[in-house]
């Protein structure tokens, strides 16, 4: 008999809790008590996924001017912007980058007033949109082919909501292609030092330089490897990535099949290298 009154005290109090918490309005989402938050879109992939800031990579063709859609986008309880938010935009300092190089080890500079143009450093998230957009306009031609150059861009202010913690700076690495710059099927010979027979696909030959290109081979020798083309001959000789590298003279790059053919000695090792265009990058 005491174990039923037992139990009956305490099924009791566990539904008047029950009652008391279904009560409680502060359990209760209200939308209203939301944050709207404002920030940065994605302008493409992050190159570093949990960097201290995101920075996203583009290369463009060697052009006079080459024009490229920022967004800012609204999130917050209610889908659309409940009012007109305006959004101020700003080239933001140096200091970034520094952080963003210490944190990734990385070597990256201010991208010169030279290099661009802003066309405006404020936009209106319109009252039941979720967007707003502004355009840089970048000039490849003016670019120093030899540097890695970012732009900084952050939200200093806004008319409503809050400026988002993550997403409230990016960095533009933007950089020019030189004419060899692309993806390459990559293969070696059957007598190559290291990795005879390689056949990979969409190896990117990377812009490092005006005439220079480089590419991680690390499924070959582990190497950042550095190739230079001249722009007269087209002959291409191995600047850096494997011990001191002896190029032989036979190495070209044949701009009409875009077809880069290499040879070359690093101590008693021997290599041949074939890159075949494939596509862009």
């Amino acid at each position: 008999m005491k174990k039923n009154i037992i139990k009956s005290i305490v099924l009791f109090l566990a539904v008047t809790s029950l009652t008391s918490c279904l009560k409680d309005d502060s359990l209760v989402l209200d939308p209203a008590k939301g944050v709207n938050v404002i920030e940065f879109a994605n302008p493409g992939q992050i190159n570093v996924i949990g960097s201290i800031y995101p920075l996203y990579v583009q290369s463009y063709a060697v052009v006079p001017e080459v024009n490229r859609t920022i967004t800012v986008s609204y999130s917050g309880p209610q889908s659309e912007a409940p009012e007109d938010i305006t959004v101020n935009i700003a080239v933001a300092p140096n200091s970034v980058i520094t952080e963003y190089n210490t944190n990734q080890n990385e070597a990256y500079e201010l991208m010169p007033t030279s290099n661009y143009t802003m066309t405006t450093t404020s936009v209106v998230i319109k009252k039941g949109t979720s967007k707003a957009s502004f355009n840089i306009l970048f000039k490849p031609t003016s670019f120093d082919l030899g540097k890695a150059l970012v732009l900084p861009l952050r939200i200093t202010s806004v008319s409503s909501g809050t400026i988002s913690g993550n997403f409230n700076t990016i960095l533009l690495n933007v950089g020019a292609k030189n004419r060899i710059d692309g993806l390459y099927s990559y293969k070696t010979s059957a007598t190559t030092s290291l990795v005879p027979n390689a056949d990979d696909k969409d190896v990117p030959l990377v812009t490092s330089g005006a005439n220079t290109v480089k590419t991680n081979l690390l499924n070959t020798y582990a190497n950042i490897m550095v190739y230079s083309i001249d722009p007269v001959t087209n002959k291409v000789t191995v600047v850096s990535g494997l011990g001191t590298p002896v190029t032989d003279p036979v190495s070209n790059y044949n701009p009409t099949t875009k077809v880069m053919f290499v040879k070359w000695t690093s101590g008693t090792r021997s290599f041949e290298e074939t890159f075949t265009y494939t596509g862009v990058r």
